[in-house]
């Protein structure tokens, strides 16, 4: 019996080019599109440029996905496909692991584990290639881009000047809706706490009516 490990073999160009067909043709599956090692994900999206694809890119956290993500990832792919009529254009969105959310955000983030998130993502229509952020900016300046998608509200980007220096166009694109994850959370703690309190109030209530009735006799 065999016991030494077993060695990692990078995909070949064949099995590459393959995976990259069955994404330009939709029919690749959730293993196909999450692509957690960077070099396979350069080698991958170089093959679709080979084959004349348009590659947008776009980073969030996308914790607790709601419609403003959802209209964000689509309007975001929407508009870079204006920009190249008659190309395919394949989006490319990356994700913030668990440990460099909670780095950038706080302890208490992200409300959904990473693997989640990332098979969530796989369900969108608008998402070809789903990719871990390890370290802040990593992938923006790793993944080859013509277009990058960001958000008016997004206050920790690099400067706009070194983000249009990697790309051909760059789509900035209002919020999509009034609701942002941050809000849902603290609107979720709000009502836990307002909940807390009335049981709470209620207990003391009745306590101090015992108290009452125990000291009248």
């Amino acid at each position: 019996m065999n016991d030494s490990p077993t060695l990692y073999r990078p995909p070949t160009t064949d099995q590459v080019m393959a995976r990259a067909h069955k994404i330009l043709t939709g029919r690749a599956r959730f293993d196909d599109r999450y692509v957690p090692d960077h070099e396979e994900l350069v080698r991958l999206v170089e093959a679709l440029r080979s084959m004349s694809c348009i590659i947008a890119f776009v980073t969030g956290v996308w914790d607790l996905l709601h419609i403003g993500h959802c209209d964000y990832l689509q309007n975001g792919k929407d508009e870079a496909a204006a920009l190249y009529p008659g190309a395919t254009t394949i989006l490319v969105v990356g994700f913030d692991t668990d440990e460099l959310t909670r780095d950038r955000k706080n302890p208490g983030r992200p409300i959904v584990p990473e693997d989640e998130r990332a098979r969530v993502l796989a369900h969108m229509r608008a998402v070809d290639i789903i990719v871990p952020q390890r370290e802040a900016d990593q992938l923006f300046a790793l993944v080859p881009h013509e277009i990058r998608i960001i958000s008016k509200s997004t206050k920790d980007l690099p400067g706009i000047d070194v983000i249009r220096s990697r790309c051909a166009h760059l789509i900035e694109l209002p919020p999509q809706s009034e609701v942002s994850t941050t809000e849902r959370i603290r609107k979720l703690a709000l009502t836990g706490s307002a909940e807390t309190l009335t049981r709470v109030s209620d207990k003391l209530a009745t306590v101090l009516e015992e108290v009452r009735r125990e000291l009248g006799q």
